[in-house]
């Protein structure tokens, strides 16, 4: 049974190409400087290079894919929006839980990477007091408004990116090419299976470039810009990542790689020394990447949880507005509270583990999505279709469902704990969100359009000015 709301809230357009691609990059550079090197001691240089080109290749057809997508369903649901249109509810819910549990356990694990950073320069502040911190001064950002985060968010970006680039300029002719080579007589120490135990960091290079459609509803020319920010943001992720990776490891080794919790300053400090000017940068300077993902993380949750309140799969609550900003603060404030309990309970492998399980999930569901519309409506106006459809989704599909089983080789206790919140999730659907949707929010009502049961929607709305 469902049910109708009273009010339905729409997000404001302000975001332009340049915004998106800021957002897109920033939300996920931190993997270039904290999460991806965790794998190296199984994969060795070559495995992961080999790991990264093919999460790389998973990212890449999967955003042409929901480029598609997000401009025939421009609405702040994003991933639960397209699997609610092609799938029905509870599939819809199941994407949206695994688009949360990706994104609430993402911030915690890169605000230990920050703290890390942190602890480098002050070796007197904790880890748990930096992560308080950052929680509470970006709570306070997004509350004020997501314009002035846009603008925030892309001097983070080109900061970080500039600092990697400057990193490239300085190692690359002090790379060891000994150590891109053999680690005990093996290019891949644990051959195909030290790759796919790369998989699940090998993503932290791209993990969360697909955020980007959440932000359809607040695109000023969402049929224009969102394919043009989604695929320039993959493609500079892509050599980014190929650089920092040869370039890391060839300065410092897998050894000293693997362990590294700020893997850059690492680096290039086993080289030319702690007290290097760069490796200082780095250290200092260079949490800027990790701040921009921490940033853009919280945008995503919050959107997300936003979405999901909106339409009553989750307790109405979290979907209360601002009474100035007109933000949904309750999205921004609870999941970053849990967040931060998180971190007194997990190590960031654990974590990571877990954001790449819930982030597979939604993957699945949404290259499923862009086959299944395009069978059962295949008149929706599409502004931009999948090129090399439908090989192109497959293909991600493929290789979502290979790195999904990954994660059993790096710690099958993880893996069973991340199926059991799916399990959760789904007794909660059954039991209670069923029962509360609301026919009303814009991602319910254009999937109740596709199917030709649209209810009498309610006239008055009220608006969201980021």
């Amino acid at each position: 049974m469902e049910t109708k709301k009273d009010e339905v809230i729409i997000l404001r357009k302000t975001l332009t190409p340049i915004h998106l691609w800021a957002i897109g990059v920033g939300i996920v550079i931190s993997g270039n400087y904290f999460g991806w090197n965790f794998g190296l001691a199984e994969s060795g240089y070559v495995g992961m290079l080999i790991a990264t080109i093919i999460m790389a290749l998973m990212y890449l057809t999967m955003s042409l894919g929901i480029a598609e997508l997000s401009t025939v369903i421009p609405h702040a649901g994003g991933p639960y929006a397209f699997a609610r249109r092609a799938m029905g509810p509870y599939i819809g819910f199941i994407t949206g839980i695994g688009v949360v549990l990706q994104y609430v356990i993402a911030a915690p694990t890169i605000a230990i990477g920050i703290g890390a950073y942190i602890s480098f320069l002050f070796p007197e502040i904790s880890t748990l007091v930096a992560a308080a911190i950052v929680y509470a001064f970006f709570m306070a950002v997004h509350i004020i408004g997501l314009k002035e985060y846009a603008r925030l968010e892309m001097i983070l970006v080109f900061v970080a990116v500039g600092l990697l680039i400057l990193m490239y300029f300085v190692g690359l002719p002090q790379i060891n090419l000994n150590n891109l080579g053999k680690v005990d007589g093996s290019f891949i120490p644990r051959g195909v299976s030290g790759i796919w135990a790369a998989l699940p960091y090998a993503m932290w290079l791209f993990l969360a470039i697909e955020m980007l459609p959440m932000l359809a509803e607040e695109t000023r020319d969402v049929q224009r810009d969102m394919p043009k920010g989604l695929l320039s943001g993959m493609m500079t992720l892509l050599v980014l990542s190929l650089f920092t990776t040869t370039v890391s490891i060839g300065l410092a080794g897998i050894a000293d790689m693997s362990t590294a919790d700020n893997p850059l300053p690492a680096a290039i400090a086993a080289v030319f020394g702690n007290s290097y000017w760069l490796a200082q940068v780095l250290a200092s300077i260079g949490i800027v990447g990790l701040v921009a993902s921490f940033s853009g993380v919280m945008l995503a949750y919050s959107r997300q949880v936003f979405a999901l309140s909106r339409a009553g799969y989750l307790p109405k609550f979290l979907s209360l507005v601002h009474s100035k900003r007109q933000t949904p603060y309750m999205a921004i404030i609870v999941p970053g509270l849990i967040g931060l309990a998180l971190i007194m309970l997990f190590n960031p492998n654990d974590l990571i583990l877990i954001v790449t399980f819930g982030a597979l999930i939604s993957y699945i569901t949404m290259n499923l999505s862009v086959i299944i519309l395009r069978k059962k409506e295949p008149n929706l106006s599409r502004s931009f279709k999948t090129p090399l459809y439908p090989f192109t989704p497959i293909i991600s599909v493929v290789l979502c469902v290979i790195a999904i089983f990954a994660s059993c080789f790096s710690n099958i206790t993880i893996f069973f704990v991340s199926i059991g919140i799916f399990v959760l999730a789904s007794i909660y659907y059954f039991f209670w969100a069923r029962h509360k949707i609301n026919v009303a929010a814009p991602e319910e009502k254009f999937a109740k359009e596709g199917s030709g049961m649209l209810d009498s929607i309610p006239s008055n709305k009220s608006e969201i000015t980021p």
